[in-house]
């Protein structure tokens, strides 16, 4: 016997209702009669759109990255989909056991379907890294520590709150260690519970010395040679504006061919002494900067150009010079700060200058810096030394063969010489301080009184004695010492 397949059994069903029909075996009304709205309606296909984590069965689970999860259903699964297979993948071991694997961190849904088409299960996951390692490694490392560590799509969130930033920058950088290089974002969002303000006081001392000698002799002579009038003149000596000057002239009135014979002495010795000082007191946050600069802005010619017009345009860059200071401290512990400290000690000088075609002269700078890392107890001091600049120079002029003649060589040359010594100390002092109520503070203008017209004119004064307090008045004949404003 042949078995019919279904294409052919629907044509054999179609014919044989035509011959009944044709036949009359089958009754059919003539008038199509009256149907209802419902029965209309239920005529039409339902169209049912899910939301994403909306299903009858849904879950929601976090798969940590590279690693699996297994899902036991209570029936057969037909389908499973995935809607990223980069991912997660799915393998089945039975028909009713599943393993997810976690492939790249991100977010999927799989779908799970019976075999009429019925959902079973539709979880939605989210690959993240497993932060198992990472909270060990901050339990270990920072004890004292109440960090929650969050991961989102390779992202690292740290909140919490620590003792100290030393504690906060060691979770930071455990956190970087354990992510890697270029693998996402470290959010730091930890709170310091301990005393994270460094005032830092600063001495910077800078001592320069010079010493300038100069000293030559000048000859002149008049003779006369074979009838004929010769002078000879000798200019060696330094011109000098101040210092020692002595000249003689002798005039031969007895005869001869030599008839007049003049000297001039040339001496200075000069010393210089110049003294800077400056005392910043800066205050920062644990683990930022802060920066000071006693000094100015110095104009310097960086390049020209012609414009359409071709009128010569000329620009410049301003160039800080000074004493600079800049400090990044880091609150160890209570009472053990570590310190970065950058200090730069600059003047504008021609010594080695920059002369351009133009004629444009570019001025140098002198520079002195230091940069270094230390711990300090708070209220302990450092000394920054030894920045010596020592320089010196000499030059010998004159006539050439009868300046080296000895003894009587020295009428014939001029000597000119300079030495200068620079010695830059820096003196550092943090301490943790928090902040005060303004009435406690005073400033050299409280209690200050201007002088009136009797006491500026009669005494010579621009101001009355006033209390060091500011407050109220007190007697002369109760201090021991001087007192009152003080103008230098």
């Amino acid at each position: 016997m042949k078995l019919l397949t279904p294409r052919q059994i629907r044509k054999t069903t179609t014919a044989a209702l035509a011959v009944l029909g044709s036949l009359g075996l089958l009754h059919a009304s003539g008038e199509a009669g009256t149907r209802s709205y419902s029965q209309i309606q239920n005529t039409v296909t339902t169209v049912n759109i899910q939301e994403p984590g909306k299903g009858v069965n849904n879950r929601s689970i976090v798969l940590p990255f590279s690693k699996s999860t297994v899902i036991e259903l209570p029936e057969n699964v037909m389908d499973v989909i995935v809607s990223n297979p980069d991912i997660v993948e799915s393998v089945l071991h039975t028909s009713r056991r599943t393993m997810l694997i976690g492939k790249n961190p991100g977010q999927t849904n799989v779908y799970f379907y019976s075999h009429d088409g019925r959902e079973l299960l539709n979880v939605d996951i989210r690959v993240e890294r497993d932060i198992g390692g990472l909270q060990a490694l901050v339990a270990k490392n920072a004890p004292n520590s109440n960090v929650d560590v969050q991961v989102f799509n390779s992202n690292i969130l740290l909140t919490g709150a620590v003792p100290n930033a030393a504690a906060a920058d060691t979770v930071e950088k455990l956190a970087r260690m354990w992510l890697g290089e270029g693998q996402g974002e470290i959010v730091n969002l930890l709170a310091i519970e301990g005393k994270d303000q460094v005032m830092l006081k600063v001495r910077i001392v800078e001592m320069q010395r010079s010493v300038t000698k100069q000293m030559g002799f000048d000859l002149s002579a008049i003779g006369d040679l074979g009838g004929s009038t010769v002078s000879l003149i000798n200019s060696v000596g330094p011109t000098l504006s101040t210092g020692f000057r002595a000249s003689g002239t002798f005039n031969n009135t007895g005869g001869g061919d030599l008839s007049t014979l003049g000297g001039a002495l040339s001496a200075l010795e000069s010393v210089g002494l110049v003294r800077t000082l400056a005392e910043p007191t800066l205050t920062a946050i644990s683990g930022e900067t802060a920066d000071f600069l006693a000094g100015g802005e110095i104009p310097v010619f960086s390049g020209s150009s012609v414009d359409q017009t071709g009128r010569l345009l000329r620009s410049f860059e301003f160039r800080p010079f000074g004493v600079a200071l800049g400090f990044t401290p880091v609150v160890l512990s209570e009472g053990l700060i570590s310190l970065s400290i950058s200090t730069e000690v600059s003047e504008p000088t021609t010594e080695n200058a920059f002369i351009a075609e133009n004629g444009e002269s570019v001025l140098g700078m002198r520079v002195r810096k230091a940069n270094t890392v230390v711990e300090m107890p708070a209220g302990g001091s450092l000394v920054i030394a030894g920045l010596i600049r020592e320089e010196a120079r000499s030059t010998i002029d004159g006539v050439p063969g009868v300046k080296d003649v000895p003894g009587l060589g020295a009428l014939f040359r001029g000597r000119d010489s300079q030495t200068t010594q620079t010695e830059v100390v820096i003196m550092v002092t943090p301490y943790l301080v928090e902040p005060t109520h303004p009435d406690k503070l005073q400033t050299p203008l409280d209690g200050f009184q201007a002088a009136n017209d009797a006491d500026s004119l009669l005494l010579g004064r621009l101001n009355k004695v006033y209390n060091p307090n500011g407050q109220g008045k007190i007697s002369a004949s109760a201090l021991s010492g001087p007192f009152g404003h003080v103008v230098d």
